[in-house]
């Protein structure tokens, strides 16, 4: 138990009123005239009985009618379980690494704090994204890690932990508070009652700092005149000033510009005309000098730049002009359309007839090239669909029914190919093949659920099957707007363009397999070494992106994927949470995950508000008796 309002214990000093009360409240004796009192033998009873206290229960009652409501005011709490037992409790220490401890000694500060409140009984944590239990030799070598810290993250592991040692927990925080690093409801906060959390912070204002906060760049090129790098340079609570940019490729610098900043503002600054290597090139965008937080002073990206790839077209003449003209007006000398003799050596291949070697096309798709299947009412004799062998179970013709045509009721709009094409409305279809669809995803349907558009994987590489024509017969597709980027997405698909470089934060879950179909990868963590065994590359696990620098994918069939890692830019701005949200996490009343639930600290007022109402009815009755006892 404690006392919200001790100071009120003072009036305590009001129980020696009724006291003083009681010795003077004596009835005098009777008054008698007498001549002489030299009969009378001295003696010390009467006044010795004077002194004495008189009507004790009546005291007694008056006294705890003033304690009680002199404890009332002094608001006493009955504290919970988890508080009252924090002596016997598991204590956890906690330590932040998250990239913003790495400013003005905020990590020297945390580790000796940790130090001072390690017993031999506590345990040591780490926190960033997530909590992670370390052993005490571990704490010399906490350090500022790669990933944003999340106080919804932590307070979720806090309660996962607790109930694991089902037993109270005394939890001791120590972190910089960022407030970016709080969630946008409190619920996300809450802990259990059987847990105690006491927050030592290491920062107190809001440090200036800027960082290059994004950097745009084309993931591939043809020619380095084509690369063009625009970053944005932010500020944190900073003052207008110069700062430098410099634009480094493999491990060179090729050029810096200089860019006045705003107070708390943005800058942009744009580089073009430089020097960039055949292949993958690591880049970065750095200032300088460094500032207090260096660790978001640069930005990582890659650029390849590569030949264009070369895609095979075997079919019709027509619809080789419609895709061609597609291709170059939405992608100009990115892919290289050649002919049906060399295929063997596209990353893709598009099929509008039939195809030139099915078993041999079909093990190539497995190894991991593209494959897109242009269907025509000639293949509905051959009852199936090449390579994938889907069932064709005949021709759908528009003529036959009232309007004279079909339109695109069911589409995925999560898909590139339908979402970049407009959703495909308006377009009007007027032969079909009907297709049964198997394991493939049906990413455009008519109204009776008829497939306008399957993807299936098929290995390592993917097959787009078109169940009608490109010849602006069988469809108007060819002839509409949303023809150039349904082409140039589709190719993109088939040639796994995307997967050409990427750009990720720190602490983010990374699926080098997901969506691909592709089940043969390996990845390198950017000192080189192995991240995931056979077995978990096998099953297509994810990878924690842990640290920042250039991690690498490699596929099958030679493809490989760059993949720039950097700290999240949350991390940039330095300023505390608010000091109220604080204190509030750490008394607020605990709940569980859905949130309610009483306070762990019991107010006992009311009761003893009750407990003085009944003394002064006791003083009462005690009183009117005393008195009609006189009285007779």
């Amino acid at each position: 138990m404690s006392l919200l309002a001790p100071w009120f214990l003072a009036g305590l000093g009001l129980l020696a009123l009724p006291v003083y009360l009681h010795l003077l409240r004596r009835s005098r004796p009777d008054s008698k005239h007498f001549s002489s009192l030299m009969f009378f033998e001295p003696g010390l009873q009467a006044e010795l009985r004077r002194r004495r206290l008189d009507y004790l229960k009546l005291l007694a009652a008056r006294l705890l009618l003033l304690a009680f409501i002199i404890f009332a005011f002094a608001q006493p709490v009955l504290q919970s379980r988890a508080v009252r037992a924090a002596s016997s409790a598991a204590r956890l220490v906690v330590v932040d690494v998250s990239p913003s401890m790495g400013c003005c000694g905020r990590m020297d500060r945390a580790r000796s704090l940790a130090s001072d409140l390690l017993t031999p009984e506590a345990r040591l944590a780490a926190f960033d994204s997530r909590l992670r239990l370390l052993e005490r030799a571990g704490l010399a070598r906490l350090a500022p890690g790669a990933a944003a810290n999340s106080f919804s993250e932590l307070a979720r592991a806090l309660r996962a932990w607790q109930q694991e040692q089902k037993r109270p927990v005394e939890v001791h925080l120590i972190s910089d508070f960022q407030r970016s690093a709080l969630p946008a409801g409190f619920a996300g906060l809450q802990l259990p009652e059987a847990v105690a959390l006491r927050l030592h912070p290491v920062a107190e204002r809001a440090e200036p700092n800027w960082t290059i906060e994004s950097v745009r760049a084309p993931a591939r090129v043809r020619q380095a005149a084509e690369a063009r790098v625009q970053a944005v340079i932010a500020g944190f609570h900073t003052p207008e000033a110069q700062r430098t940019a410099v634009l480094r490729v493999a491990g060179r610098d090729v050029a810096r510009k200089t860019v006045q900043v705003p107070p708390e503002g943005r800058a942009t600054v744009e580089f073009d005309s430089f020097d960039l290597p055949h292949g993958f090139a690591q880049c970065s965008v750095r200032l300088e000098p460094a500032d207090a937080l260096p660790a978001d002073d640069g930005f990582l990206f890659a650029i390849e730049r590569t030949d264009p790839l070369p895609v095979a077209f075997t079919g019709s003449r027509a619809a080789e002009t419609y895709l061609r003209n597609a291709l170059e007006a939405a992608a100009a000398g990115l892919f290289a359309i050649g002919g049906e003799a060399g295929w063997r050596q596209a990353r893709a291949l598009i099929a509008a007839g039939s195809l030139p070697a099915e078993s041999e096309v079909a093990a190539a798709v497995r190894r991991g090239m593209g494959l897109m299947l242009v269907l025509s009412p000639a293949d509905a004799a051959r009852a199936r669909v090449p390579v994938t062998g889907q069932k064709i179970t005949g021709t759908r013709y528009a003529a036959r029914s009232a309007e004279g045509y079909f339109l695109a009721q069911r589409t995925d709009p999560t898909s590139p190919l339908i979402a970049r094409a407009g959703g495909w409305a308006g377009l009007r279809f007027y032969q079909v093949l009907a297709v049964e669809p198997g394991e493939a995803r049906v990413l455009a349907a008519l109204e009776d659920g008829t497939p306008l558009l399957l993807e299936q994987p098929v290995g390592e590489g993917v097959v787009l099957i078109v169940p009608f024509a490109l010849d602006g017969v069988a469809s108007d597709f060819p002839l509409q707007p949303a023809f150039v980027p349904f082409v140039e997405q589709a190719v993109r698909r088939l040639t796994q363009w995307e997967d050409s470089t990427a750009v990720l934060a720190a602490g983010e879950l990374y699926a080098p397999a997901a969506g691909a179909g592709a089940r043969s990868f390996e990845v390198l963590d950017p000192r080189g070494r192995r991240v995931l065994s056979f077995a978990e590359s096998a099953r297509g696990a994810a990878v924690e992106l842990d640290q920042t620098g250039f991690w690498r994918v490699l596929r099958g069939q030679g493809r490989e994927q760059t993949v720039a890692v950097n700290i999240d830019r949350r991390e940039s701005d330095l300023a505390p949470a608010p000091r109220e949200a604080l204190e509030l996490w750490s008394t607020a009343a605990a709940a569980g995950a859905a949130g309610g639930g009483p306070p762990p600290a019991k107010p006992l007022a009311a009761w003893l508000l009750a407990a003085a109402l009944a003394a002064a009815l006791v003083e009462t009755v005690l009183a009117s008796w005393y008195l009609g006892r006189e009285a007779a």
